[in-house]
């Protein structure tokens, strides 16, 4: 039997997202026995892949879906991205390897010294504030610093850099529009805030690259541009554009799954309770925190060469873009989808995406997020939300700005 028609939203509209993701409108495309096609005015248009086989697929198909042409709805043009060939995330194989060896020792023996007692101590001391105060902005008081702490440590940067690079990084990848501002749905208008956002972040990366004395020894800056494999070396623009990944991703993933995660404890307190009598199983609940909140909301891939996916003919030069909420929700791969279940034993989501471009810093996210939960474990016997959380007018991240809580005490 065909299936019917779905009625879809423009999936480019960051409003579309708020106060919630479409989840009804994916869980619909992915009963379709082919494709959603959506078209655009001003730029191309794009495929929606939507279930976890052919998410996951495409994700470990780098020959035939390249991540060169722009990986974001805003900036997948139609044109091969200026930072091609030098950013791992912007780079396909064989060129990939050599980005990815060459940044990943580095970030493996900095990420080990960077989850010390140092981040450990702000972490415990920033939560038990936020208790002590009773009703508090989470993100204010925890969610945003965490991420801002260990990035710093991270790169090695003094800590007055911590909070100014986490906010620049913030806007580079979601904008400075807000959920209720009119001109979120031009993309002419978001295009000129990213950009903008991320010309400054870029200029603040290479003053302090610059300027050798104030960097840690051991912090991932100094060791990227030390670093030597066999005689290669990073150039000085590669560090720096890597350094910028590297910011942006590590601010904006710890960050919103903390607030979405400190939210949908609050909304379902028999998980808290639950998992306050089995705290042995931590680690288990954040991957269902990632699963049922997926920070990233999708990543675009251009075809390379004619194929066929999810029942759809398709020529090089076409677009798709990957929900990963909606993979997250597939019930193929997930029992109770919909549902948060800190218990959930079996949990392979795709928020750190797959394959290849798997992402460098889960590691060290899941660390934050251990620390972050493990505080509040220790400390708080309920949740509660004490009003509407504000997000942030982004088609690419499930982004919050604000998350108002009462931590009651345990």
């Amino acid at each position: 039997m065909p299936t019917l028609p779905v009625t879809v939203p423009d999936l480019t509209d960051p409003r579309t997202f708020l106060p919630r993701p479409p989840h009804d409108v994916w869980a619909a495309l992915r009963r379709q026995d082919r494709l959603h096609f959506q078209d655009r005015r001003d730029a191309p248009g794009f495929h929606s892949v939507t279930r976890y086989a052919h998410v996951d697929a495409v994700l470990r198909d780098s020959a035939t879906f390249s991540s060169e042409w722009g990986m974001t709805l805003d900036t997948a043009l139609g044109e091969r991205d200026a930072a091609a060939g030098r950013m791992i995330e912007l780079t396909d194989p064989p060129r990939h390897q050599r980005l990815r060896r060459l940044v990943s020792g580095g970030l493996t023996r900095s990420a080990a010294g960077a989850m010390d007692g140092v981040l450990r101590g702000y972490v415990e001391r920033w939560v038990e504030r936020a208790v002590r105060d009773g009703e508090t902005d989470f993100v204010a008081a925890v969610g945003a610093r965490v991420p801002a702490a260990a990035t710093g440590l991270l790169l090695g940067l003094p800590e007055p850099e911590w909070r100014p690079l986490s906010e620049l990084a913030s806007r580079a990848v979601c904008g400075s529009l807000t959920e209720h501002d009119p001109a979120a749905g031009d993309l002419a208008v978001r295009r000129r805030s990213t950009t903008t956002a991320n010309g400054q972040l870029l200029t603040h990366l290479a003053g302090l690259v610059e300027d050798e004395d104030r960097l840690t020894p051991g912090g991932l800056v100094r060791r990227l541009l030390e670093a030597d494999v066999d005689g290669d070396r990073l150039t000085g623009e590669e560090v720096l554009l890597n350094c910028l990944n590297l910011a942006i991703g590590g601010n904006e993933t710890t960050r919103n799954a903390t607030a979405a995660g400190v939210e949908a404890f609050a909304r379902h307190p028999e998980q808290w309770q639950w998992l306050r009598a089995h705290p042995e199983h931590l680690d288990r609940a954040i991957e269902e925190v990632l699963r049922h909140t997926t920070p990233p909301l999708h990543l675009v891939r251009t075809v390379t060469r004619p194929t066929v996916l999810g029942g759809t003919a398709l020529e090089a030069g076409e677009l798709l873009c990957l929900w990963l909420p909606s993979a997250n929700r597939d019930a193929d791969v997930f029992p109770d989808a919909d549902a948060f279940r800190a218990d959930r034993a079996t949990n392979p989501h795709l928020s750190f995406t797959s394959g290849r471009h798997f992402c460098m810093g889960a590691a060290l996210a899941r660390t934050q997020l251990r620390l972050v939960f493990g505080a509040l474990l220790a400390r708080v016997d309920r949740i509660l939300v004490r009003g509407a959380p504000a997000r942030r007018a982004s088609n690419f991240v499930a982004a919050y700005d604000t998350l108002p809580v009462a931590l009651v005490a345990a």
